[in-house]
Order: structure tokens, then C-alpha cells, then sequence
């Protein structure tokens, strides 16, 4: 893994009898949406909270800038001269005011009760990790009966976050996850590795991480938002081949790190498989050379120790 980097200056530590919360917000050019969600965290019931913004943008929003003077004890504002989503979010958790974190992304809407239902589970003894419950707007909900669970067979993420109770994961969802800081320590934070394209698997590789350490993860259906998915800005791209590249080198870490030797070749099969659906569907060959570059470059990343 990339090596996290030192923060320039780390934060002091709270010690407040009620846990403090801080709320990790990376963004990239969303505008109105990061101003809607910041508010919304703004509402919440729990203090002592504090919301830190990762800003990637190419500029200052001056309607942002207004809105963190008015909330400077709560909203603590970083613009940042990198790219990268596992990067903010380790500079998020370096620069934390509070240990315990949650992580949202900068295009959703939550209630006031976000927080608090977070730190229900997170508190417990045992508890490193807790997935929040998710309402996709544009997408039909996942079966609710249906348990996030890794498919070490196929080095995929399985199953849902739009069920109401609570229980057992074994991943978690990246737009709404909270982690103990020792937590993350022990895993020694988000893999740098997997900042190719749109960063996918980051947060299934801590969570299964964190889990190899003998921290709990837990699902919080309680712990509730809004996922928006915004249509620009954010870490996506459209442009195939580099999607392709991206999720081999991403998914061939997984196979490398948490498949068993006997498993490795059937992940690898099913992901060349979806290598040529890719290059059948778009017509481009070139889709099945960005796989195998990506497959030998996430397998020499998948055997380096996070």
C-alpha cells in the first residue's frame, strides 16, 4: 500500500464524556450537492460533532467558503492539492478532531439522527465498523433480506444496504460507513493501491481488513441516508477502456489479498469473463488489453502488505 502520508499537523485529541463524532466529507467538484449534505449534517442531534471537508476541487466555492464561517466551530475545511479518494480519505482521519469517524459522500441527504445511530453500534465493545443503510435514488432497492457478504470466489462485493435492522457484514458501502480510529490504525488506513478510476473495492479491502484484525462489522439499517449520485464530478469516468483497467487492477488486489490459493483462478476466470463481456458490449477489443494491464498491475499491488 501507498504509505500514509504524514499529516502536516495532526489534530488534538478530545476527551469529551459524551463520544465525539467527526464526519469525513472528500469532495470533488459537486457544488450544490456538497452545500445541500453539509447542511444536512449540520442538523444533526449529536454533539460534540465535527464535519471536515476534503476539498479536491479545482476552486473554492465562495457560497461554501460563506457557509464554514458560519459553522467554523463545527466545519473544519481542507482544500487539498491531491486527487484521490482513498487518499482524502486517509488525510480525513489523520486530521480528525474525534476517533470516532464517519464517512459520507458529498452528494447525499440524511435526517438528523444520522450520527447518533452510527455511534449506537460503533460504541460497542468490539465494533470497528458499521455500514449505514442506503436509499439509492435512481436505483431500485437490493433485497433487504439479503447481507452484505465478500464472494472470495469471485473477489466481489455481495448483497444489499437498503435493510432496516441490524447484523453481521463483512463489507460496507463507501458513500456511508463509520470506523473506530483504532480501527483503521490497525489496518493501517484506506489502501492507496486502489485510487485507480473511481477507487472501486476501497472500502470492501478495509472492511475485510479491519475484520483480519478481529474488529466486528456491523450493518446499522437505522444509520440512514439518501445516496444521490450525482451526474459529474466525483472520481467516475466514462471512458471504458480506463473503467476496464481500473476494475482489474482493483479486483485482481482482492483476488491477490483475500482469496485463498484455490480460489485465485476461479476469481481470475470471472474476471476475465467480464473483461470480454465489456469488450463485446462497447466493441473494444481494446477493453481485454486494459484488463490483463490492469490484472498484472493490481496482482504486484495485492503483494505488497497494506
Amino acid at each position: 500500500m501507498t504509505a500514509v502520508a504524514a499529516p502536516t499537523q495532526v489534530a488534538p485529541r478530545r476527551t469529551d464524556a459524551v463520544p465525539g463524532m467527526t464526519v469525513i466529507v472528500p469532495t470533488l467538484n459537486r457544488g450544490g450537492f456538497l452545500r445541500a449534505t453539509l447542511r444536512d449534517l449540520l442538523a444533526q442531534d449529536h454533539r460534540p460533532l465535527e464535519i471536515l471537508v476534503v476539498d479536491q476541487g479545482n476552486a473554492t466555492d465562495p457560497a461554501l467558503m460563506d457557509l464554514r464561517s458560519q459553522h467554523a466551530d463545527v466545519i473544519t475545511y481542507h482544500h487539498v492539492p491531491f486527487r484521490g479518494l482513498p487518499r482524502a480519505r486517509n488525510f480525513g482521519w489523520q486530521q480528525a478532531r474525534y476517533d470516532y469517524l464517519l464517512y459520507v459522500d458529498d452528494d447525499i441527504r440524511c435526517g438528523p439522527m444520522l450520527v447518533t445511530e452510527h455511534l449506537k453500534v460503533l460504541s460497542r465493545d468490539g465494533v470497528g465498523m458499521v455500514g449505514g443503510g442506503i436509499d439509492e435514488a435512481h436505483q431500485s432497492p437490493v433485497s433487504a433480506n439479503a447481507p452484505a457478504v465478500y464472494d472470495r470466489w469471485s473477489a466481489t462485493p455481495k448483497g444489499g444496504f437498503s435493510a432496516r435492522e441490524e447484523h453481521a457484514v463483512e463489507h460496507v458501502k463507501g458513500c456511508n460507513y463509520s470506523i473506530r480510529r483504532t480501527a483503521m490504525m490497525d489496518a493501517s488506513g484506506v489502501d492507496e493501491a486502489l485510487s485507480v478510476g473511481a477507487a472501486l473495492y476501497e472500502e470492501t479491502d478495509l472492511a475485510l481488513r479491519v475484520a483480519a484484525f478481529g474488529h466486528r462489522v456491523r450493518f446499522c439499517g437505522a444509520a440512514r441516508l439518501q445516496h444521490l449520485a450525482a451526474p459529474s464530478g466525483g472520481c467516475r469516468t466514462d471512458e471504458v477502456a480506463a473503467n476496464v483497467l481500473a476494475l482489474a487492477h482493483n479486483r485482481t488486489i482482492l483476488i491477490r489479498r483475500h482469496s485463498r490459493p484455490y480460489q485465485r483462478p476461479v476469481a481470475l476466470a470471472h474476471l476475465a469473463a467480464t473483461a470480454v463481456a465489456f469488450a463485446w458490449h462497447y466493441r473494444r477489443p481494446s477493453c481485454l488489453s486494459s484488463a490483463l494491464r490492469g490484472a498484472i498491475s493490481g496482482w504486484r499491488a495485492g503483494g505488497r502488505a497494506p
